[in-house]
């Protein structure tokens, strides 16, 4: 029997409960690391000045010097958001990482929604929703202060009403936009949902952009699936794609510069093969995982003209980014740059399963209803990484062995025994960790720094300074001379306590 829409929204509303916990729980716990430091300096600027400038929470005031400031203003729009919390609400890592979970929240509902949109089942956009709600990429990043989180339901929501104007009929009552649909086989109705989140999309990240490989991706397959059977290349999909290539050529032609911003940021075969890795975090085995994916497209293309074309749009809509990930971008290799396209993955998986499930259901018809569901139940709680949540470090819990320093107990540390007229030497975008201690601090910089940390910069401090401190963590050397660093660990004193574990060094001279 089918699902009606009543208890669809009530197990809808659990799922929703269920990600909610697991979100919101212990959000606090670990303190801030990486990026992270970036938004919360540059969010709680604008909070208090109106303005996108990092904020020195050393001193209590808009940094004076800051190497971001270009980074500042990234993701103004999630950025914003966390901002206006702090206006009412005092600036904690659970505050601040409250937007990216209550947008967890929103991926849940658009999960279901997409789902339901390409398969017309609401069972399968309950365990889509379901496992995106248990899926350890999405809570990492649903309990981060980035804009990951609200990247990822948007991006959905922009290829799933992209989707709807390519490939669905208007079935409204205005005679213009049926006329409209006729004419061209586009459903003109959703131009206006394309072009917000498409705007939206650019606002939160520039990955907006890998929409148009696969977008280009399907209209060719497309193409050629209509060519195979008319031999004939007049069809929507040739016209949108030569459109395509048209806008392209204009764009690069009038804004060359602004193309090659974006192109900057691909290469060439490149080897980051650990995103197989990453997508396939979220369950229990990556072959279970593909196995799954597979099963859910060959059913979904089985299913129907419709069904096929649904495959194709979420096969190629999670194969494209990957296959982009792994061999083209020019980037350092990392979960975020892949997670905003696993939706697609998450929904194919719920695909297989619920297929798989009928399947079996059918052959044991004898074990009765309940049976059956129980079968349900079961396979889905087979799908989940249970084991993350079982490791020594999550997101939930940091311990000395954790690849990310405990930077709150670090700085605690310090704050408490550093002595007057002492400075420190450290990355200076973390002085959320040593908020009013007023210490002047010796930035050595980063990654957009020109030069590494030189020993005749070093030298020149100790010499104005007689007392200081170094505190730096392990991946903070790659913006530090091999003579400097030399220095320091041979000629000062290294701090050996309790709260001072981890990838992280302190040293006192």
């Amino acid at each position: 029997m089918e699902l009606s829409w009543n208890r669809t929204w009530q197990l809808l509303f659990v799922v929703i409960i269920v990600a909610a916990g697991v979100r919101f729980y212990g959000l606090g716990n670990n303190s801030f690391v990486a990026d992270e430091f970036l938004d919360i300096n540059s969010s709680y600027g604008y909070a208090e000045t109106g303005q996108w400038k990092a904020w020195d929470f050393n001193y209590g005031r808009p940094a004076v010097m800051n190497e971001n400031d270009a980074r500042d203003e990234r993701a103004l729009v999630y950025k914003w958001q966390v901002a206006q919390l702090f206006k009412i609400l005092p600036p904690t890592e659970a505050i601040a990482r409250s937007v990216s979970v209550l947008w967890g929240l929103v991926s849940v509902v658009a999960m279901f929604w997409a789902a339901y949109v390409y398969t017309r089942k609401k069972e399968i956009g309950l365990i889509a929703a379901l496992i995106f709600a248990l899926a350890v990429s999405a809570i990492v990043f649903d309990r981060r202060l980035r804009m990951y989180a609200m990247f990822f339901p948007v991006y959905l929501v922009l290829a799933t009403v992209l989707y709807r104007f390519i490939e669905s009929e208007y079935q409204g009552k205005r005679e213009w936009l049926r006329t409209l649909w006729k004419r061209t086989e586009l459903n003109w109705l959703y131009v206006p949902a394309v072009a917000a989140a498409g705007l939206l999309g650019l606002m939160t990240h520039q990955l907006t952009s890998v929409m148009a490989f696969s977008v280009a991706a399907y209209l060719i397959a497309r193409t050629a699936c209509e060519y195979r059977f008319s031999k004939n290349l007049k069809n929507k999909y040739a016209a949108l794609l030569a459109i395509g290539i048209a806008g392209f050529t204009a764009l690069y032609a009038l804004m060359p510069d602004f193309v090659r911003a974006f192109a900057a940021g691909l290469t060439f075969l490149d080897d980051h093969y650990s995103y197989f890795g990453y997508v396939f975090s979220d369950y229990a085995h990556p072959l279970m995982a593909a196995a799954l994916m597979a099963v859910g497209a060959v059913a979904l293309a089985r299913s129907g003209e419709e069904g096929r074309k649904a495959a194709g749009w979420l096969s190629l809509s999670f194969l494209v980014p990957l296959i982009l990930a792994v061999w083209f971008f020019r980037r350092n290799a990392g979960p975020q740059y892949i997670f905003f396209a696993q939706s697609f993955g998450m929904i194919l998986a719920a695909a297989g399963l619920w297929h798989v499930w009928e399947t079996l259901s059918g052959r044991f018809a004898e074990c009765g209803k309940r049976g059956s569901y129980a079968l349900l139940a079961l396979m889905i709680l087979l799908v989940p990484n249970w084991g993350y949540f079982l490791e020594e470090n999550n997101t939930y819990l940091e311990t000395s062995t954790s690849s990310n320093p405990n930077y709150r107990k670090v700085f605690t540390y310090f704050k408490k025994n550093v002595a007057e007229g002492e400075v420190l030497i450290t990355r200076n975008f973390r002085n959320y960790y040593w908020s009013g201690a007023e210490v002047p601090v010796y930035d050595f910089g980063g990654e957009l720094s020109k030069e590494r940390f030189s020993l005749a910069e070093l030298e020149k401090i100790v010499a104005e300074h007689p007392h200081g401190w170094v505190i730096v963590s392990t991946n903070d050397y790659d913006y530090i001379s091999k003579e400097a660093e030399e220095y320091w660990k041979k000629r000062m004193e290294r701090v050996s306590n309790a709260q001072v574990r981890g990838d992280i060094e302190v040293y006192r001279w």
